[in-house]
């Protein structure tokens, strides 16, 4: 009976279906696009929310990407979820291809590894959905997306399965033209996603950190110290402050002076010795909150190390020594815990604490919080809650500002 049952699903996954597997071929191209986007919408800092769209930014209120590629289930086995979507993607696309192309003979093989690769990427996706609904309380409308299509193409194989229709006669002229329709289709998908890639490098100036690290090279003769007017300033700002936030100056001051920053940011390592600076001039007139958020994979492990030496006094020593070591990619655990053991810390304490992700959840939080505030970047830098603009970020600006929120103006 299981034999019999065997033959027939060979029987009906080799039927073409061509309609149906073209449909499963275009949705693999349209997950390529997506994962794609979602990376350069990761590396753009997510800075006009999850599609990029400037226009559609305010109606993501309900969604942060961020918060959810950054989170423990934004990676498998230590792998980018993008990463293993793209493959995933890819793999799809290509067994879908061979399906229509190859002969009827092996075309059931094709099908059934489809299937199964679907299978597992249905349970992965329906694992996803659960960790943002239930442990994230926020959502990536891109994932949405992804998932959207991983749960279209398990229907229609599903379908497939178990569903028989009538085989009808393959024509060679037809194979011809199939394969040119569907190499047209996959070259378009790549031409798309390396537009996408190369105006994400186009329009890298115009993100949040570097707009906001030329804005602090040089103030335009024509602006003034002043708040960002465009930005609504957060109301309830000490709210903000958390218990494990690095801290300078005087917690009984009238003005909170809170940034935003990734250790790995080069704009906020151009912000550092200003920002040093403006502690050790107004240090008693302003209470200085840090908040190191990981907006990149790789910064999770050194922004855990910035949280351990603030438990410890050393939160200045940790960042100064991360910032003079930056690099593309990030530090290595092996280079954080030299730091480490070079400032004065236990170095194999650090190393179980990273390992463990006991700041974790922490980090997961800030994150949530930066983005509900409207956070698009770093560095961001608030005083009394008020967004500090680009061109306001120097000691001469920061202070002006300071002066005017202690004398209540």
């Amino acid at each position: 009976m299981a034999a019999r049952n065997l033959s027939d699903v060979r029987g009906r996954l080799r039927n073409r279906r061509a309609g149906l597997n073209r449909l499963i071929f275009g949705l693999a191209l349209l997950g390529l696009l997506d994962t794609t986007h979602l990376w350069v919408q990761q590396q753009r800092q997510f800075e006009e929310g999850c599609f990029g769209v400037a226009s559609l930014a305010p109606l993501e209120k309900a969604f942060d990407c961020a918060s959810v590629v950054q989170s423990a289930a934004g990676t498998l086995l230590g792998v980018s979820n993008t990463i293993w979507g793209a493959l995933f993607y890819a793999a799809v696309a290509l067994l879908s291809a061979l399906a229509l192309l190859r002969p009827a003979l092996h075309r059931h093989r094709y099908k059934l590894i489809r299937a199964g690769l679907l299978g597992v990427g249905l349970l992965y996706t329906l694992y996803l959905l659960y960790y943002q609904a239930f442990e994230l309380a926020t959502f990536c409308a891109l994932c949405l997306v992804s998932a959207g299509l991983v749960l279209t193409m398990a229907g229609l194989q599903a379908y497939e399965l178990f569903t028989f229709r009538p085989a009808t006669m393959e024509r060679p002229e037809r194979i011809r033209t199939e394969r040119l329709a569907l190499g047209g289709l996959a070259l378009a998908a790549l031409l798309l996603m390396g537009a996408d890639v190369y105006l994400n490098d186009a329009l890298s100036p115009k993100t949040s950190t570097t707009t906001a690290a030329a804005a602090t090279e040089a103030q335009p003769a024509t602006q003034t110290c002043s708040f960002d007017t465009e930005r609504p300033p957060v109301r309830y700002f000490r709210d903000l402050i958390m218990m494990n936030d690095p801290t300078a100056g005087n917690p009984d001051a009238k003005v909170v002076v809170i940034e935003y920053l990734d250790p790995n940011c080069p704009h906020c390592k151009h912000l550092h010795p200003i920002m040093k600076q403006v502690v050790e001039s107004y240090g008693l007139q302003a209470y200085f909150v840090f908040k190191p958020i990981p907006l990149w994979q790789f910064s999770i492990p050194q922004v855990a190390a910035l949280y351990a030496a603030a438990r410890e006094g050393k939160f200045e020593a940790m960042l100064e020594a991360q910032f003079e070591r930056q690099r593309s990619g990030g530090l290595t655990l092996e280079e954080i815990l030299d730091i480490a053991e070079a400032i004065g810390m236990d170095r194999n304490e650090l190393a179980r604490q990273i390992n463990e992700g006991v700041f974790n959840e922490y980090m997961q939080r800030q994150s949530r919080q930066a983005s509900m505030i409207g956070v698009r970047g770093v560095p961001t830098v608030l005083i009394n809650g008020h967004f500090v603009p680009g061109y306001a970020r120097t000691v001469e600006c920061l202070g002006q500002l300071i002066e005017q929120q202690a004398k209540g103006s």
